[in-house]
């Protein structure tokens, strides 16, 4: 079994088993790797030394966020003059713009170290060159025109670049930075491994912004997960115990589930709702009793958004029903949020099986982010409509973009165009795809054990998804809070097997007692007083052909 779900993965011979199984810290790549890296090191040393003062631009979200705390946590550790600029969401939009740098420029700055954007952004450069300021842009944004002439470049998507793995996010470009600038040991006196500390801050950034979890970002997560359990970043600590993740801490049970559905979303809120800097100021701060101020704060404003996502899914939902069988899906509302845009095309993206774009519509222009589905890159998408969108950026599967109000429909139509000649009907069809069929003796604590080493789950390597055939119905309840859930016990091959559904709670309704049903499964395992104990996951189920 265990080799049929590696080779699911493309991983397959004794060295890219053990690799995958057994990540290895001392395996990543080296930092210098990339082209521009020593020049961008050198920079920041000559800036560290002389006392100039180094400024950290990120944008908003999880990603960006966790690596400005990355650079800064790592500058400030050095005892350099370290800043700190993000933007407002509301107000200046996603990456670098030119009024921000008019401010940094008279704040005296001699070096910018963007992170997690910037790769795009042409103009900022050229006013860093013509201010005297020495740009180093860190980013793994997808390039849609000309390289910007900075200072230093660091993006591994980027034409040339000599870095072998592509799938690294915003923090992890940011954290190689961290780590080249610290492996200039004859120049600190920290010990050797501090930047270890910043994995837990890696973790969060690498999960938030859904990327592969094979390869190099499978080693800064699953070694992340380990120092978040003792992390050294109050506003970390207090932020997990308050979002009820102490248990998970302390019994070593911290996973990516708990990082994306618990802490991202609430490092999110922040820009989503008010400004990002709250966040940043969490993660960044040493002093517990602000660090569980800002934490209370977090729980609120992530409260806030939680009822305004569903509020503006409500309201989307009922415009894509009228055109849910075109290959893309448009949304648009004068009064929506632009923090929970995102969030609301993510979500409808998993109810309709296709690309949802989700705008909010102001009177001269739109914002709007984009969520896509399977191998349709978002960004080429939004590259066939560049002539009338204001700005655009993102990578395949997300993208944020601003346009002319009086664009829209004209907008949507080079997407549809787009989607006809290169989505086919077949990419939209909702497939369950599973890893294997197991006998029924093959559904054991020591299987669940096995797969507990495929950790951390993620993109690209999902939790594995079993099928078991014609199983016997022997028990069945909606429970839960408004009976959403169904709890059923089945039997086959002579054992009982005990299932949760959730949001499977209506299917109660067409069950019986003594009838068999194939079904489609996530393995579990139930701990109570201590005792560990198998559960399935029901992801689906029929009626058995010989039910």
């Amino acid at each position: 079994m265990l080799e049929q779900l590696l080779a699911a993965r493309g991983i397959a011979g004794e060295p890219e088993m053990a690799a995958f199984l057994q990540p290895d810290y001392e395996k990543l790549h080296d930092p210098l790797l990339f082209r521009d890296m020593a020049k961008a090191v050198d920079r920041i040393w000559r800036a560290i030394e002389s006392g100039e003062k180094i400024l950290i631009y990120s944008d908003y979200d999880a990603d960006a966020i966790t690596a400005n705390a990355v650079v800064y946590r790592a500058l400030q550790a050095l005892g350099a003059k370290a800043e700190v600029y993000i933007p407002d969401r509301f107000t200046e939009g996603y990456g670098l713009n030119p009024e921000a740098f008019g401010k940094i420029k008279e704040q005296g700055v001699k070096v910018v170290i963007t992170v997690d954007c910037g790769t795009n952004s042409l103009i900022e450069a050229q006013i860093c060159r013509v201010s005297g300021i020495d740009l180093i842009i860190t980013d793994h944004h997808e390039l849609t025109g000309a390289l910007p002439e900075a200072y230093a470049l660091i993006n591994p998507k980027v034409p040339g670049e000599t870095y072998p793995y592509h799938e690294i996010t915003g923090v992890g470009v940011a954290f190689k930075l961290a780590c080249g600038i610290l492996a200039r040991r004859e120049k600190h006196n920290l010990p050797a491994g501090y930047e270890k500390w910043l994995l837990d801050l890696v973790a969060i950034g690498t999960v938030a912004d859904c990327h592969s979890l094979l390869g190099e970002n499978r080693i800064l997560v699953k070694y992340g997960l380990k120092v978040m359990a003792k992390t050294k970043w109050p506003g970390l600590a207090a932020l997990m115990e308050l979002a009820g993740l102490k248990e998970k801490v302390l019994s070593g049970q911290l996973d990516t589930y708990a990082v994306g559905f618990v802490i991202a979303p609430r490092i999110n809120a922040a820009g989503r709702i008010e400004h990002a800097s709250i966040a940043f100021d969490l993660l960044a701060t040493d002093d517990r009793a602000q660090a569980l101020q800002l934490a209370e704060q977090l729980e609120r404003l992530n409260a806030k958004r939680q009822a305004l996502t569903e509020n503006v899914m409500s309201e989307a939902r009922a415009q894509l029903e009228l055109i849910s069988e075109r290959k893309v899906l448009l949304a648009v509302g004068s009064d929506w949020p632009k923090g929970v845009v995102g969030l609301v095309a993510g979500k409808l993206v998993e109810e309709y099986s296709r690309p949802v774009l989700v705008l909010e519509k102001g009177e001269f222009e739109c914002t709007g982010s984009g969520r896509s589905i399977g191998t349709f890159n978002l960004v080429e998408a939004l590259q066939t409509a560049k002539d009338v969108l204001v700005r655009f950026g993102g990578h395949a599967a997300a993208a944020g973009f601003t346009l002319r109000t009086e664009h829209v429909e004209v907008f949507y139509k080079k997407l549809l165009d787009h989607a006809e000649a290169n989505l086919p009907e077949e990419a939209l069809a909702r497939v369950l795809e599973l890893d294997a069929e197991l006998a029924p003796d093959e559904i054991n604590l020591n299987n669940l054990e096995a797969l507990e080493n495929f950790e951390p789950f993620g993109v690209d390597n999902t939790r594995p998804k079993f099928s078991l055939s014609a199983a016997e119905v022997i028990d069945f309840a909606a429970v839960g809070k408004e009976q959403k859930h169904l709890q059923l016990t089945v039997s086959a091959g002579g054992k009982i097997f005990k299932c949760i559904g959730f949001n499977f709670g209506r299917a109660a309704q067409s069950l019986r007692a003594g009838e068999k049903i194939d079904l489609a499964f996530e393995l579990l395992g139930d701990s109570w007083n201590g005792v560990k104990r198998l559960k399935l996951r029901i992801l689906d189920f029929r009626k058995a052909a010989n039910g």
